[in-house]
């Protein structure tokens, strides 16, 4: 019997952007106004890896490679829906940095700065954390990653 499978939640991908011990960040443009890594949802039957490689291009004029997962996150979204969200780490091949009408300002923000808040305050009630940072950092730095 071929069944329709039941989609009970949404998966979006992240992509850690590291350079020069920083991390690259991006500030919304709706609401929420946060700041973030680049990423978004795939459409159906997206692969993860495309489809993060494609987010990553239509928000920042990046291309890059996936180099290792480094986060998973399931929860409530915006009060409204289930959200599974796979960060991973990733590398610049090429492209030129330039923000899609999603975005309003970019950072390239080291662990420091993210602890102090200046130049991009995180969120401490929804979005990326601190710990989120500084766990992708620890993974670049057990992995030995020149980026």
């Amino acid at each position: 019997m071929n069944k329709t499978p039941s989609y009970t939640h949404q998966i979006a991908v992240n992509a850690y952007v590291y350079k020069d011990n920083r991390f690259l960040l991006l500030k919304r443009n709706k609401a929420p106004f946060i700041w973030g890594p680049p990423g978004g949802r795939l459409t159906r039957d997206e692969d993860p890896v495309l489809g993060l490689q494609r987010e990553v291009k239509e928000e920042t004029g990046l291309n890059v490679e996936i180099l290792v997962p480094a986060n998973t996150w399931f929860g409530v979204w915006e009060d409204t829906e289930y959200l599974l969200s796979i960060d991973y780490l990733v590398q610049i091949t090429g492209g030129t940095l330039t923000l899609s009408h999603e975005h309003s300002a970019y950072a390239w923000c080291a662990i420091d700065e993210l602890k102090t808040g200046k130049p991009v305050p995180l969120d401490p009630e929804i979005g990326f954390q601190l710990k989120d940072f500084q766990n992708a950092k620890l993974l670049i730095d057990a992995l030995a990653l020149t980026l």
